[in-house]
C-alpha cells in the first residue's frame, strides 16, 4: 500500500497558498453574508436553514469519501462522531449565528481569534498540554484585549451594535470549537474529518428541523429578497462546506502550523470587509483591543 503523497513544506505550490487565501476570504465573507441575511431573516430561522443546506451538500461528499475510507461503526467511534460533530460543529454554528446577529463583525472576529487559547486551556485540563509561564502570560494578555473590546464598544452604521450578549454567544462558539479541537486531539476519529462534519451538519439538521415550524411561524418567506437567499446559500455551501474542503486539501500539502499562521488573517479579512461593505467603525479602541489580543495569541503560540 503506497503512502499518501504529501508535498514537502518547502515545496508547497503557489496554488495551495492561493487556495488558503481563498479559504480565508470565504470565511471572512461569511460574517458579511450573515449580516446581510439578518436584515431580512431572523437568526433562529437562519440557524435551521443554514445547517440544512450544509447537511444536504455534505452527504454526497461524505458518501464519496466513505467509499475510499469505509466508516468505523463501533459504538465508541459513533459516540466520538456525535461528540465532535454535534457538540463541536452544531453548537459552534448555533452560537456563532446567535452571536453575530447581536454584535459587530469586528468584535466577533476578534473574539474568535482567541480560539487557540481556549484550545490550550481545555487541552491542559485534559492533561494533553502543560501551561508554561509564557503561555499563561499570553493568555492573560489576550483576555485583557477581550475586556478592552467591551470597554471600547463599537457601533456600525449598518452593521449593528456590539452587545455584551452577542459577544458572549460568540465566546461560547469559540469554546465549542476549542473543545472539538482539543477532544479531537485526544480521541482522533478513525472515520476522518469529513465524517465529523457530516455528523455536525447532517446530524445537526435532523436535530434542528423539528424546531423549524416554531421559529418560522408567521414569517413571510415570499418577502425575502434574492440577495438574502443567495447570502444564506453562501453561508451553508461556501463557508460551511467549500471552505472546510479547501482546508483539508491544504492541510495535506503544508504543515498545520503554517495554516494556523495564515488563519490569523481571518479577523483582518472579516474586519476589512465589514468596514468596506457594512460601514462598521474600526475605531482606535477596536484597533488597540485587536492588537492586544493578537499579541497574546502570538506570545502563547510562539514562546509557549
Amino acid at each position: 500500500m503506497k503512502p499518501a503523497k504529501t508535498d514537502l513544506p518547502g515545496r508547497t505550490s503557489g496554488v495551495v497558498y492561493a487556495l488558503v487565501m481563498l479559504m480565508l476570504l470565504i470565511w471572512g465573507g461569511n460574517y458579511i453574508a450573515a449580516k446581510v441575511v439578518f436584515r431580512e431573516i431572523p437568526a433562529n430561522i437562519v440557524i435551521v436553514l443554514r445547517t440544512a443546506i450544509a447537511g444536504v451538500l455534505i452527504i454526497p461528499i461524505y458518501w464519496r469519501a466513505a467509499r475510499k475510507n469505509p466508516p468505523v461503526l463501533t459504538r465508541s467511534e459513533i459516540g466520538l462522531l456525535i461528540t465532535l460533530g454535534i457538540g463541536g460543529i452544531t453548537v459552534n454554528q448555533v452560537f456563532w449565528t446567535l452571536g453575530i446577529a447581536r454584535t459587530t463583525v469586528i468584535h466577533s472576529s476578534m473574539i474568535m481569534a482567541t480560539t487557540p487559547l481556549w484550545v490550550l486551556l481545555i487541552a491542559t485540563v485534559m492533561g494533553i498540554e502543560r501551561i508554561t509561564f509564557f503561555k499563561a502570560t499570553g493568555m492573560a494578555i489576550a483576555m485583557t484585549g477581550v475586556i478592552l473590546l467591551q470597554v471600547f464598544r463599537t457601533q456600525g452604521k449598518s452593521g449593528g451594535e456590539a452587545t455584551l450578549l452577542g459577544d458572549f454567544f460568540v465566546l461560547i462558539c469559540a469554546l465549542a470549537l476549542a473543545f472539538m479541537t482539543a477532544w479531537g486531539k485526544r480521541h482522533k476519529p478513525l472515520s476522518g474529518g469529513i465524517a465529523v462534519n457530516a455528523m455536525g451538519y447532517a446530524g445537526g439538521a435532523l436535530l434542528l428541523s423539528p424546531l423549524f415550524p416554531f421559529v418560522s411561524e408567521g414569517f413571510n418567506f415570499s418577502a425575502v429578497s434574492t440577495t438574502a437567499w443567495l447570502c444564506l446559500f453562501y453561508m451553508g455551501a461556501f463557508s460551511s462546506v467549500a471552505g472546510y474542503l479547501i482546508f483539508l486539501y491544504a492541510l495535506a500539502r503544508m504543515p498545520a502550523s503554517r495554516i494556523a499562521t495564515f488563519q490569523y488573517l481571518q479577523p483582518v479579512f472579516a474586519s476589512g470587509l465589514a468596514v468596506l461593505l457594512l460601514r462598521e467603525h474600526l475605531g482606535v479602541g477596536a484597533l488597540i483591543s485587536g492588537a492586544v489580543i493578537f499579541t497574546g495569541v502570538f506570545v502563547t503560540e510562539r514562546f509557549g
